[in-house]
Parts: structure tokens; sequence; C-alpha cells
């Protein structure tokens, strides 16, 4: 700036000096000093705006004064720019971008200044002092081109200001869009500069997994607190605020996963082996580009897919992902029938007592029995170490049945499938399809009881009439055991295996993976009921398991007690049985009505359900219509208008 003022500064002083002269001598010199943000004798500096103002003392003509202060206006910009680029910038306080961003603007003023000088220079040696020499007409042409590029600066620094990283590389991008070419390719170079410590980020990421952000400027941040078995879903997590608006929301996420693949080859699967072919991609990406704005995108969508997909293979044929979900759905969801149904055997004694018993290693010991009895001994080593007992904390006047469940450890990649959360998620469906399962042993044991003992109280003529109505009730309970459990076992938790079996085989990255495991887990909580619209239906089915639980008290009295009836008299001993049969008798009438209210209310709900497959299973618990006859409105057609008033008028008969 100094260059240019001592240039102009030698044309006015060959200027013949005249009483105007001095005037416009002054104002030409003030004017070069206000171009430097300095005062003089004929401008102020004003703090409150940050400009200089000509001094209230100073008498000039409309004319001139505006052409003045329209020169000076100069002087303003580059004070502006100035100053941020001289502001204090460390890279722990603004990054790497902002320090290139104002290096780039300084660079600007520099140029701006230089053209200046050429013009100023060239004019002083090549026109005539009095007659063309400088004039403020003519420092308002040389200026003109300088102060509309000084205009963009200064705009550039104040949109710019508290910016950093990606950030601020799309606010200075959102400056390209406008239709000056020469303004346009100033941002463009500078939006290099700014991208060019992002660009060697994105490279070391995208092909090495490292992430090199000291100062928080990528869009790929990290939380080092987390646990490692976390790293895919915590670890490593996107910043929208720092992608660069000239990126689509894809292509962020591309560069994203393909670093993040990496990692978790290194960290978690300890896989330290080069990926086969991601090399040679980087050297093309390069080859191609050399900065965030002519990125090939064509090479990262490649890597992209080459990190994916040899994750993916490592996972499947290293860690036999495949092989661990299918042991969960054979075990945790009960999928191993022979298995499930000796397990129910030889915990049931145990699992009978009060849930503060101290079981947890004799019903480990009952697991691997149990193992070695069945098919499941044939199942992989790995599979089986992992499988085991778990005994959650009980609550007051629980027993072993509500505590009880299964378990399978997990570490490793595994881990990033099974977290916490997910494994609460299969105790919970764990439960459900033990407590169905149990209800279903429960009701074929009353019916061998039937059929053996019942055989020994056939002279006894008294309780046949209670009898009879105990094998009435028996039958429904049984067919709504076992169609519950057919159902659950087969179109909910098979079913939805079928589709993720699919989804498994046609997954090409570890997020698709992830996200047909989840649909997996929604789909079969939502169909077993276990979702938050089917609150109130579970509530009705637990009430129905109850019901279950209380018959098979009842039965167990009526049985022992005229088991024991029948033995007196054949001792000849008194009759007792006036003491007991009236009390079963109630009891039984009294909780046939309550199963048959538990049901009919729990087939109405299904029939207004807007799942398909609940409605289907509604109509097969209600096979022979007996249900139907008794409620005209499982008969009407289930329209949406129908489903919605049944919905509402659910509650009220819940009363």
């Amino acid at each position: 700036m100094q260059c240019f003022s001592d240039s102009v500064m030698k044309i006015i002083r060959k200027r013949k000096p005249s009483h105007s002269d001095v005037s416009n001598h002054i104002l030409l010199r003030e004017i070069l000093y206000a171009f430097q943000g300095i005062q003089g004798q004929v401008f102020q500096w004003d703090a409150t705006h940050e400009n200089l103002q000509l001094k209230s003392t100073v008498k000039l003509p409309k004319a001139l004064r505006q052409m003045v202060l329209s020169l000076v206006e100069l002087g303003w910009l580059f004070h502006k720019v100035q100053k941020y680029c001289e502001s204090p910038k460390t890279e722990s306080t603004c990054g790497l971008a902002a320090r290139a961003f104002a290096a780039a603007l300084q660079e600007e003023l520099s140029k701006s200044i230089h053209k200046l000088t050429v013009h100023t220079t060239r004019s002083g040696d090549t026109v005539g002092v009095e007659a063309q020499g400088l004039t403020f007409q003519r420092l308002l042409v040389w200026t003109k081109e300088p102060k509309a590029r000084m205009k963009l600066l200064a705009a550039l620094v104040e949109a710019c200001h508290g910016q950093r990283g990606g950030a601020l590389a799309s606010v200075i991008h959102s400056f390209v869009l406008q239709g000056n070419a020469t303004l346009k390719t100033v941002v463009l170079k500078i939006l290099v500069q700014v991208c060019r410590p992002l660009y060697e980020m994105l490279m070391l990421w995208t092909f090495e997994g490292e992430l090199r952000d000291p100062y928080g400027e990528f869009f790929i941040g990290v939380n080092l607190a987390v646990d490692p078995g976390s790293l895919w879903n915590d670890k490593y997590y996107e910043r929208s605020a720092m992608v660069p608006n000239f990126f689509t929301q894809e292509q962020g996420h591309q560069v994203a996963t393909t670093g993040k693949s990496i990692c978790f080859l290194r960290e978690i699967c300890l896989d330290k082996s080069p990926i086969p072919g991601l090399n040679q991609i980087r050297r093309t990406a390069e080859e191609r580009s050399e900065s965030l704005l002519s990125l090939d995108w064509e090479s990262i969508e490649e890597a992209y897919g080459t990190a994916s997909q040899y994750l993916l293979q490592v996972l499947l044929d290293r860690y036999h992902i495949k092989l661990h979900l299918c042991a969960l759905r054979q075990y945790l969801l009960l999928g191993q029938g022979d298995f499930v149904n000796h397990l129910m055997k030889l915990v049931e004694p145990e699992l009978d007592k009060p849930a503060t018993t101290r079981m947890s290693r004799l019903l480990a010991s009952i697991l691997d029995k149990c193992i070695r009895c069945t098919n499941s001994q044939y199942d992989d080593a790995d599979v089986l170490k992992r499988l085991d007992v778990r005994i959650s904390e009980p609550s007051q006047g629980d027993s072993g049945w509500d505590v009880f469940s299964l378990d399978y450890k997990v570490d490793g990649p595994l881990g990033t499938i099974l977290t916490p959360e997910v494994k609460t998620r299969y105790e919970t469906l764990f439960y459900a399809l033990w407590r169905s399962k149990r209800m279903e042993w429960i009701m074929s044991k009353l019916r061998h009881q039937q059929l053996t003992e019942g055989r020994q109280l056939r002279g006894l003529l008294e309780v046949q009439g209670v009898l009879h109505q105990a094998q009435l009730l028996l039958s429904e309970m049984i067919h709504f055991a076992q169609e519950m459990s057919h159902y659950l076992s087969f179109e909910v938790v098979a079913c939805a295996w079928e589709q993720l079996s699919i989804a498994l085989r046609s997954s090409k990255t570890m997020d698709q993976l992830l996200t047909a495991h989840e649909h997996f887990l929604q789909t079969v909580t939502s169909r077993a009921l276990l979702d938050e619209e089917s609150k109130d239906i579970r509530d009705h089915l637990r009430g129905i398991h109850e019901a279950m639980l209380q018959f098979s008290q009842i039965q167990e009295r009526l049985f022992s007690s005229a088991i024991l009836e029948v033995e007196k008299r054949q001792g000849k001993s008194k009759s007792t049985i006036e003491t007991f049969l009236p009390s079963i008798k109630a009891k039984l009438c009294a909780i046939s009505a309550s199963y048959q209210n538990f049901v009919q209310t729990f087939l109405f709900m299904l029939s207004s359900h807007s799942d398909p497959n609940l409605q289907g299973l509604g109509v097969r618990l209600d096979f022979n219509e007996c249900y139907q006859r008794k409620d005209s409105r499982l008969s009407m057609s289930l329209t949406y208008f129908h489903r919605r008033m049944t919905t509402l008028s659910v509650p009220s008969l819940l009363h």
C-alpha cells in the first residue's frame, strides 16, 4: 500500500501549484492515506462505525464530497479485510482452514494494491502532468476493479466470522454462485486454499482410516470415551455442520463409512493387512484430483465399495456372523425344538421355586446336560461355548420362571451387532416366547393328567360333571396355547428369519447388515405383540396366561382331592367329598368365565389390529366361531372405519 501511495504522490508533486490545486493536492494525499486507514488533516476516524469520515471543518462542493467519500470507501474495505488477516489466529482457536483463509485474503490484498501501483506509475510516466495528470476521476476509474474485489473480500470476511473447517468452506462456496466471472475466479482460488487441509484429512481418513483432525474441522468426529465394542455405532460420527455444501449427503456418508470400515478392521477385527485394491484406487484418486473441489468421486465411491465388501467378507468368513445370528434364533428365540422341550422338562423343578433361591450354578449344569442330550451337541463349539444361563434381579413374589433366561456371550465384531441394547431386546423376546412355550407345556401336562389319573376316578360319580367341565375348558386352553406357540415360532420368528437371510445374502456393507438385523428385530417385536401399539393386547394375553396357571392349580387340587377320596372309600373311611367339591366347582366356574372374557376381548382387539397377520391369528384362534357367536362384532367386515371404531370402543370392554 505504501508503494501505491508513493507513486501517486510523485504525480501530485509534478503538478503546477495554484490556489485550487492546493485543495486537490491535500485531498488526494489524504485519500491515499485513507486507503491505508490513516487519518490526517481532512479525515478523522469514526470508532463507532470503524471508518474514516470528513472532518466537520472541511467544506467541499457536494459533487466533490461524494467523489471523495466514494474513494475513501476502498480504504474502509481494505481496513476491514486487513483487520481480519492481522487478528490473532492460532491453530487451536480457529483451525487450519481459517488460517489458510487469512493467508489467501492477504495474498488478494497484495494483488489489489499491486494493480493500483501499476496504474498510477504508468499514468505518471506517459501522460501530461497538467492536462492529463492524476485526477479524482482517474482515481475513481483505477479503483473500480480493486474496489469491487475488496467488497467481495469484505463480504467474505463478514460472512465467515467465527466459522471453521467444513462450515467455513461452505460459506465461501456460497459466494461462487455469482455472475461476475472475475470475482468468481477469486472466490474459487481462495476456496481451494481453504480446502487444502480438509482435502488432506479426507484422503488420510478414506484410504488409511486415520482421523488427523486436532482442531475439529473435519465432518467426521470421534468420541474417544466410548467402549471399543461401540466403535461402529458410537465412536465415529458425522458432523452435519462441517459437511461442505458442495458435498451431497450420500457422498459424505460414503467418506465416513469408508474410513470407519478401515478402523473397524484394524481395531476390532485386528486385521492389519492392506485391503486388496485400495492403494491403487488411492493413486488414481490423487492423479485425478488435487483439491476438495475437484475430488474424484468415482474413486471415492470405488474405495467405499471395496472397503465395505472386504469388511463384510471378514465378518462372514472369519468371524461367522451368520452362524451366530442363527444361534440366536435357535436358542434365544427358541427355534431348536428338541432342545427347548428337553430344557423345559429339566428346569421345571428348579424354576417352580422362589426366585430368591440360588440356582445359577445348578441351571448352568442343567443347560450342559440338555445340550449333551439333544441335537444341540452337534452345533459349532464356539456357539455352545457362548451359550449360558442368565438370572435377572428378582422382584417380590417372583418365581424362577420370571427371572430365568438364556444368554449369549459376545465379543469382538459380534459385539457390534449384539450391543447391550440389542441383547436386552433379545431377552424381552425370550421371555415372551418362553412364556408361550411354558403355557403349551403346562397344558400338555394337564391333558396327560386327565388321560392317566382320570381313569382312577371313573367310579367317583360325584366328580364326573366337574371333570367334564375341566376337560372342555382345557381343550379351549390347549388350542389357544398351541396356536399362539405355532404363530410365534413359525409365522413370526421363522418368516422374519427368512427375510433376514435374504437380506444378509444381498448385503454389501456393514450398515446394510445392521439395518437388516434391526428390521428383523422390529418385525419380530411388533408381531409378537411387544411393541407399544400392542400394549393393551399384551396385557390381555398376560391375563389369559394367568388364567391358565390358575386353572392348572385348580385341576391339581381337583385330582389330588378326588384320588384321596377314592383311596378313602376303598379303605371304607368317611367320605370328605363335600368339603372340597363345591369350592372347586365355584373356582372352576369363575376361572372359566374369566378366561373366556379375556379371550373374547383379546380376539376383538386382534380383529381391529392394523397388522393383517394378527387379524389372521384371531381367525385361527376362533376357528369354530365359538366366540363369534357370543360377540357379533367379531364377524363384522374389517373396514378401516370399523377398525377405527372398534379400537375406540375397546376401553369400554376392559371395564
